[in-house]
């Protein structure tokens, strides 16, 4: 009985857990074929997800810029990259 509650839950939760970087992964994407003029299968392939991530990197933005490899550094439009100055 108990089984049947919980699976609702568990596939709501896989299913919620792929779409949760979705924006920022397409940001990133969208901002290495801008700014790097890199193509868009080579942005995917650079867009790496997790803790120490490109995508990660580049939507938390501790500085002004990013370097996310391959000769490819993006401008941070973050609040947080433009505190105090």
């Amino acid at each position: 009985m108990r089984m049947t509650r919980i699976f609702p839950f568990l596939l709501g939760i896989s299913l919620l857990s792929p779409t949760a970087f979705a924006g920022a992964k397409d940001d990133f994407i969208n901002a290495v074929v801008k700014q790097c003029k890199k193509s868009k299968a080579d942005a995917e392939s650079m867009a790496t997800p997790g803790r120490s991530g490109n995508v990660i990197k580049f939507k938390t933005c501790s500085g002004a810029t990013v370097d996310v490899g391959n000769g490819c550094t993006l401008q941070c439009k973050d609040a947080s990259s433009t505190i105090g100055g």
